[in-house]
This record gives structure tokens, sequence and C-alpha cells, in this order.
């Protein structure tokens, strides 16, 4: 499995072939699948389409990084606002950008490469569907940067794994950005292959469909089509040290509390937008058992069903749903 995103939500895929009948199988295979699928028999229809709908068609990753000060106005540092990232949920446009763009190579009006090369929108992944004498043009199109992946185009074509990974890519470009901006230890779970296959495997039983991250720790708000949200809490071993520190120092938390946190079995449960923390005389509210990730360091975490303490900081009334967006197309 792939590293952890820092966010992923459904994107729309668009299908280009003159073929209807291929055209029709491509669609066909994505009906289950967390995509809105758009089909062009006419490239030249598909590349206005693509080039006038992707002009916003990046994550607005600009938002998480925040100039400051320290010293002299030529000194600056980035931070990192993670806890914006989740605003998407407020947008039903998340759904209208485009991550993927499967394309026929063998087209009337324009080639498939030629097509491509034309493609304007940011991040886009294109997948070629060649001939079988055309192997060179695929290797040719993609050493030049006109195309992300080409395929054979034939009926054992998995289109379904195609475009998730092209999504995923697409949505990597975005989390690198971040991670460059990251301090030294922060993040260290976007690269961390056990914590990324406990996620996955908590995304995946579930049917999931979007997830954003919440802190740098690798804390995470997941949902479902239809709105249903997890929390996935996680907090470091420095953090919950920092955590227990804080208690204690305070003078406010009593004897329980404490003897909760030391013994790391149990773990601070609670999200606000704004990344503070709830008044330590309250904490006893916000204990959740712990469960415990060995990867290339110590997390701790908790699953919340999002209910009473637990439930995430946000405006429910604001969001737009996978389910409500294609009932509205």
């Amino acid at each position: 499995m792939s590293n952890v995103l820092s966010c992923f939500f459904p994107t729309t895929v668009v299908l280009v072939d003159d073929d209807p009948t291929f055209l029709n199988f491509l669609k066909m295979c994505l009906a289950d699948a967390p995509f809105i699928c758009k089909t062009f028999l006419d490239a030249q229809e598909a590349l206005e389409f693509i080039n006038e709908s992707s002009r916003d068609n990046g994550l607005d990753y600009a938002n998480l990084m925040r100039s400051g000060e320290e010293g002299t106005s030529e000194w600056k540092s980035v931070l990192l606002n993670i806890s914006g990232l989740h605003s998407e949920i407020y947008s039903s446009s998340r759904f209208s950008k485009i991550s993927t763009v499967i394309s026929d190579y063998q087209m009337p009006s324009m080639n498939g490469v030629e097509f491509c090369s034309k493609i304007l929108g940011k991040g886009i992944q294109k997948i070629l569907l060649t001939g079988l004498a055309e192997d060179s043009v695929g290797i040719d199109a993609f050493n030049a940067g006109y195309i992300s992946y080409f395929s054979k185009k034939n009926l054992s074509f998995n289109v379904v794994d195609s475009v998730k990974k092209s999504a995923n890519k697409y949505f990597r470009t975005y989390t690198d950005y971040i991670l460059q901006h990251a301090s030294l230890g922060e993040l260290s779970h976007l690269n961390d292959p056990v914590f990324s296959d406990f996620f996955y495997r908590i995304y995946a039983q579930d049917n999931f469909v979007e997830y954003y991250m919440l802190d740098t720790f690798g804390s995470y708000l997941l949902m479902k089509a239809d709105g249903q949200k997890r929390l996935l809490s996680v907090l470091t071993e420095i953090e919950m040290s920092r955590l227990l520190e804080v208690a204690i120092e305070s003078g406010e938390a009593d004897n329980d509390v404490i003897q909760k946190m030391q013994s790391r079995e149990f773990m601070l449960v609670y999200h606000n937008r704004n990344g503070s923390l709830p008044p330590v005389s309250e904490w006893s509210k916000f204990l959740r058992p712990a469960g415990i990730i060995d990867g290339n360091q110590t997390y701790y975490y908790s699953i919340s069903d999002g209910n009473n303490n637990d439930k995430p900081d946000l405006d429910e009334d604001e969001i737009i749903t996978f389910d409500t967006f294609k009932k509205n197309l």
C-alpha cells in the first residue's frame, strides 16, 4: 500500500474515445467506484471541457502556509496550518476537480498524444490507450511528459486500479508539497509503512471515500459517501509526554487523569479546528482508551464515532457529501 496522503476525496475522471462501445465499457467499470465520470466521443469537445473545468483544478494548499518572522524582516519561517486542510469538505467543487483523463490514441479529429499535450489543468494524470503496434508512441509520449501512463486498449485493461493509482498520484503532488515545508520530525506518519497499513485497513473496511489530515501527528477525519464520519485521533509518544506535563504542571488535573495518562492506556481525544485544548480541569471527559501502533515511532490512537465529546468541531450543516453531489448532477 502507498504511503498515507494528506487528504483524498472522490474526483472527476474524463473518458475519451470515438468508439461508443469501448467508452461504455470504461464507464461501466467505474460504475461502483467513488468517482464522477464524464464521457466524450469527440476529442475536441473533451479538451474544451477539461481546460474550462480545470482552471481551478489544484488544491488550495497555499492556505496551509502561514509566514512568520523572527529577528529581522529578512528572516521568514513557514508554518503549517494543517488544521485548515479539512475545510475542503464545505465545497462541492472538490468532486469536480479532474484527477484523471483516459484517452484512446486513434481518434479522428486528433490523436491521443496531441489531445493529452493540449490539456492545461494542474495535476491531471493522463492515461493513453494504445493499439498493438503503438508501444513506441506511448513510450515517446511518456518521455516527452505528455502522458502519465499508457496501456494496451483491450478488455483486460484494469480501469478501476489505473484510476485509483492516478488519483493517488494527483493528491501525492500536494502531500509532497506539504512535506517540503514540514519541520524535522513533523508528519513522519506520511512516510511510515506501518502507519500506512494500519490507516488503509481502517479506510477500506468501513468503506470511507474521503479523508483529511487534522494535525501533524497523524489524526484524520474520515467520511463516507453519505456523510457518516469517524475521527481518528493520533498522538506520538512525544506529544503524550507533553500533555502529561501540562496536566501535572497545571495543578488542575485530578490523580485519576494523571494516572491514566501515565499508563499510556488512555489518551486525550479532542478536536478543535483552531488547535486549542479544553481546560485541564475537564480532561477527564476527553480521555479514551488508546491503541498502539509501533512503526518508525510509537503512535497512540483512538477511533471515535463522532458522538458526544468525541465529535469533531465542524459546521455540519455546511458539509457537502458525495452522495448529495451525485444526486444533484
